[in-house]
Formats: C-alpha cells, structure tokens, sequence
C-alpha cells in the first residue's frame, strides 16, 4: 500500500493528514503555526515535523513508508522564502520526495478540484487564487498584515478594537464591541490594549482572535461592527474579481469557495461578497469548499508522485 501526507501550513495552526493510494485518511495531526514569516523558520519546521509525526503515529507508519508529501505552507510562496522552508524539510524529508508550495493552492483544490474556479482565503490573512479550465493560474492579496491582507480576520479584528478606542476618545460612535471586550476578554478600559497590541509576543495571529468580537457584536445589530464586516466583504470581492479578470473568467460560470474562521460571520461578510460578484461576474457561485484544504494537499500528494513539478519539489 502506498501512502501519501497532506500539510496545510498556517499563522495559527499546522494540520497534516495521512492517506493511501485510494485517498483513505489514515491518521490526522494538529500542531502550531508554520508561517516562518510570522513565528520563524525553526518553530514553522518544528511545528511541522510534530504534526506530521502525531498524524504518522495514528496512521501506524513510519516516514520512511511515505511516497510522497505535498507541503502547503503560509508565506512560502515567494521564491526566497520558498527555498528556506524546503532547505529547513530536507532534513525531515531525506529521499526529497516532498513539494513545498503556497498552502492558497492546496486550499484551491480540496475547494473545487482540479478543475477551474477561485478560492477565497480568509484567516488570520487573506489571499484570493484562482484557476482556469486552461490550467492558468492567478492570485490577489496575501500580502500580510503590514501591507494587505484586507478583508481578513486579522484586518477585521484591528478595525473592531480601533473602533473601540475611536469611541473611547470620542472620535467614534458608541459600539457594543467596547462592553463585550470588558465580558468577554477582560478588558474593562480600552486604555489596556496598547499593552496587549504592542507587546513584543503579540501576533497577527493574536490580534485576529479578537475578530470574533466584531461578529458577535455585529450578529446583534452593532452598527459599527456591520459596517467593518461590510468593508472586509468587498475587499475580499474585489479580490476574487481581481483574479477572474486575470483568468478571462468573468463571463463565465464558476464557483467560488470560502475558506476560513472569518467567514462564521455568514452574511454579513458573504453579503457584500455577493453584491461586489454580481457587479462584473454574475455567473460566480460563492460555495462551501467540498475538501479542506489538508484534504486538496493529500490529493495533490498522489499527483505529484505520479508527476512531480520541479519548481517546486525539494527534490531539486
């Protein structure tokens, strides 16, 4: 029997799964974030290889019986990047039988397949990727938190706990999202999140657990927080037209899946989605991702024993 590892590398968590040749889950591991960006490549290759070896250990096999792993990492796309993450998987992955590539890919196919549509990523970053029946590929957004990522839940969270401190200073209307920080995290004087924020062990991926609160404030009626989730809706549909633009697909019909812990918001984010859609590419259908995107890295695993693509392989 052969057996194949999906990774799917994030800012907040590491998931990898094990299967066999008829896509079998074998065994499952969970560890931290993989985002060598954000928590450094030591800790992403650690977090790694322990979700990898719990997953391993469940499936009742050794990494030497695996044929092939395909590696979906957070902020690995970039060339430069890419090479350290596959330098640091070496070790781990000794017979080179792995590919390291950006985890918006993996996402893309246990979303839609292998076929044409567009993936739409909102975590703790945002990123939108798409592609063709003609196989092209394209991507709008992951551009971190510094610089981009609009519409995900790490911009959802900072807009929530600005509008918090706007209100605070009098700058701002009054916003439910200021008691519920009090209730909910222990935060009774907006004055205390500077601490938080800017502490030297605060990440994006800290920072973008507080996007619940704006949900949970805008799911009763919070004007403020409705208005930020609304912003964070079209930004994340001028990023999925960007890319149907780029793949001549806005005539088209294609589905368009969302992917992410933004998205329990529901309608108030997939709203403004859907209206930004409808503006230019009426035949998008937003769906719910048929695999998760562990799942389209384990398929892309089979794929990739059968033919595996050099510019990304660690077997170079």
């Amino acid at each position: 029997m052969k057996h194949y590892i999906g990774v799917d590398g994030g800012g907040s968590k590491t998931a990898v799964l094990v299967i066999d040749e008829n896509q079998h889950p074998l065994g499952r591991g969970l560890a931290g974030a993989s985002n060598h960006l954000r928590v450094g490549i030591e800790t992403a290759t650690r977090n790694i290889e322990r979700a990898v070896n719990i997953a391993l250990v469940e499936a009742g096999i050794a990494i030497r019986n695996v044929d092939y792993a395909y590696c979906g990492i957070a902020g690995a796309d970039h060339p430069a990047h890419h090479q350290r993450v596959v330098d640091a998987l070496r070790i781990f992955f000794p017979g080179g039988n792995f590919i390291v590539d950006t985890d918006a890919r993996i996402a893309l196919t246990g979303a839609v397949g292998f076929g044409s549509g567009i993936v739409v990523i909102s975590g703790t970053g945002s990123v939108a990727f798409g592609r063709n029946e003609n196989g092209e590929e394209a991507r709008s957004g992951g551009w971190g938190p510094t610089i981009g990522d609009e519409g995900s839940g790490y911009a959802i969270a900072r807009d929530g706990l600005s509008a918090i401190v706007r209100a605070h200073d009098g700058r701002g209307r009054k916003t439910k999202m200021t008691e519920m920080l009090c209730y909910d995290y222990d935060m009774c004087s907006p004055e205390d999140l500077p601490r938080f924020v800017y502490a030297t062990t605060t990440h994006a991926d800290d920072i973008a657990r507080y996007g619940k609160l704006v949900i949970q404030a805008a799911s009763q009626g919070d004007e403020v927080a409705k208005e930020i989730l609304d912003r964070a809706g079209r930004e994340l549909g001028e990023c999925i037209l960007a890319v149907a633009r780029r793949l001549s697909l806005t005539k088209s019909e294609f589905p368009v899946a969302y992917v992410g812990g933004a998205f329990n918001a529901g309608e108030l984010l997939l709203g403004p989605m859907k209206n930004i859609l409808a503006r230019e590419a009426p035949g998008a259908t937003l769906i719910q991702p048929t695999h998760t995107p562990v799942e389209g890295a384990a398929m892309m695993a089979i794929r990739a024993a059968e033919n595996p693509r050099p510019s990304r392989s660690g077997n170079r």
